[in-house]
């Protein structure tokens, strides 16, 4: 586990801009307003963690984007869970099982930004 959270905590500011990147492409593939947030925390969230790495708004708001991203990706899960059993199965089985990893990402980033601010820079 720490041959991928090692490089993931060194690079945690850029995780969190390609983060913000795919949930770009999700806003203008989904044409929705409501994930147009987790894009703007994201970014913001990696170049605060670039520009100032060490000061505490920056890693509460790291912390609540990871956060955010979570809950807004099991929320897209669960709700296309439901579509699994209908006429759209095959479409929403891939869009429930991208948004369940996407969840998993930003856990990963959660404790890679909280795992990285312990350790001296």
């Amino acid at each position: 586990m720490s041959r991928i959270l090692d490089p993931l905590r060194t690079y945690v500011a850029y995780a969190f801009l390609v983060v913000g990147v795919a949930w770009a492409v999700v806003a203008y593939n989904t044409s929705s307003y409501l994930v147009l947030w987790p894009v703007v925390t994201c970014f913001l969230a990696g170049i605060l963690l670039r520009l100032r790495p060490g000061e505490r708004l920056t890693w509460a708001w790291a912390s609540s984007t990871a956060v955010l991203g979570f809950l807004l990706s099991g929320y897209q899960a669960y709700v296309a869970s439901y579509l699994v059993g209908g006429a759209l199965s095959s479409v929403a089985a891939i869009s429930a099982g991208a948004f369940a990893v996407f969840a998993v990402v930003h856990l990963l980033l959660l404790y890679a930004g909280n795992s990285s601010r312990a350790e001296p820079k």
